[in-house]
């Protein structure tokens, strides 16, 4: 299958170790100042819980978008979500503009998914080779009922 992967999504990393150092700092200084202090150990606690978050997502890649194909299926995978699987045949429409992937698979499917962060030769790519491919008869009839 081929593939192309987004840059890190920075501003979902920075918030939750940004809010994680808040809490260990405000901790370890109730800590310091007030040595029976039950609070200060519940933000010590917090903060670290956070900051272990995020070192999970960094180590299983979860802050990144992925879309990978071939000729059968298309599968998306936005950051801390489930792969989404489409086969070709139930596509029944695909809208790729610059800032998102618009993907129309029916009634009550399809998927929206945000380009923010992928490269723009890697978009070019994926259209090329996967949007603007050749379309057998069977999938012309299915994007003209769309």
């Amino acid at each position: 299958m081929k593939a192309i992967t987004s840059k890190l999504h920075k501003k979902q990393r920075n918030s939750m170790l940004m809010s994680g150092s808040v809490y260990l700092v405000f901790g370890l200084i109730q800590k310091y100042f007030e040595t029976d202090n039950t609070v200060g150990w519940g933000y010590v606690v917090i903060g670290i819980i956070m900051l272990t978050f995020v070192g999970y997502q960094i180590y299983t890649n979860s802050l990144f978008s992925v879309i990978k194909w071939d000729n059968h299926k298309l599968t998306l995978k936005a950051p801390e979500q489930k792969q989404i699987v489409f086969t070709r045949n139930a596509i029944k429409s695909i809208k790729l503009t610059d800032k998102s992937l618009t993907i129309n698979a029916g009634m009550g499917n399809g998927e929206m998914l945000d380009l923010n962060y992928f490269k723009p030769e890697d978009l070019e790519f994926f259209k090329s080779d996967f949007v603007q491919q050749e379309t057998t008869q069977a999938e012309v009839y299915n994007l003209t009922e769309a």
